[in-house]
């Protein structure tokens, strides 16, 4: 046991994390509280960002790790696939579809829709799904952040397609309704980024392998 305590205090040191606003205020707490106990030399340094500022961070060396959404292809990147995330329907308590088991996506026909902004490549995942099923939607809103568009469904301005685990707390207080899709292909895939020829640093790489495991215990 002192050996084990011995080692992990030897691993100090920062750890920059540039998170996209939905897993940064929704996801990096849960993983980040068990690696700060086990690890209490670290200073973990975390930064919400939007996805394109997530990569120009750990591209600039800004940031040691980014954990992004849609992860791009980039030649200075590593990508390390962690979480697959279902989408669901989101709907004002009140609605139509909102004690529905499971919804149809033919069903959203005509429906207003609360949708990302058109650059997001969220939106163009969603756009896609919707439209391989001939479905057309009535986009009255767009954003660029799950919280603005969950405010907006809240007041009933119309419905949207958002990951579940950024729904969960309203789920559970009743104010937002969640309905699984019968698009079982629409997930939210998000990934660990790192520059592909940066060496990191021994404490940095213990925290991207204590991400990975609470991330699979997530998709267990």
């Amino acid at each position: 046991r002192a050996g084990v305590a011995s080692a992990r205090n030897r691993l100090a040191g920062p750890v920059r994390v540039a998170a996209i606003y939905s897993v940064g205020l929704h996801d990096m707490s849960r993983h980040m509280q068990p690696f700060m106990a086990a690890y209490p030399q670290a200073k973990v340094q975390l930064e919400c960002l939007h996805p394109h500022k997530v990569v120009e961070a750990v591209i600039n060396d800004e940031a040691d790790v980014g954990i992004m959404s849609y992860p791009p292809a980039h030649r200075g990147l590593a990508v390390i696939p962690w979480q697959s995330e279902q989408m669901v329907l989101v709907c004002h308590p009140s609605h139509r579809l909102a004690r529905r088991r499971t919804v149809r996506a033919d069903e959203l026909q005509g429906e207003n829709f609360v949708s990302f902004d058109p650059d997001l490549e969220i939106r163009k995942a969603i756009d896609r799904a919707l439209k391989q099923r001939n479905v057309k939607v009535n986009v009255v809103m767009e954003f660029d952040n799950i919280e603005t568009i969950k405010q907006a469904i809240s007041i009933a301005a119309g419905v949207s397609i958002l990951p579940k685990p950024t729904v969960l707390k309203e789920i559970g207080i009743r104010t937002l309704a969640a309905l699984p899709l019968d698009v079982p292909d629409l997930v939210r895939p998000v990934g660990i980024i790192y520059r592909r020829r940066k060496q990191l640093s021994p404490i940095v790489a213990r925290f991207v392998e204590s991400l990975q495991k609470t991330g699979n215990r997530a998709e267990e």
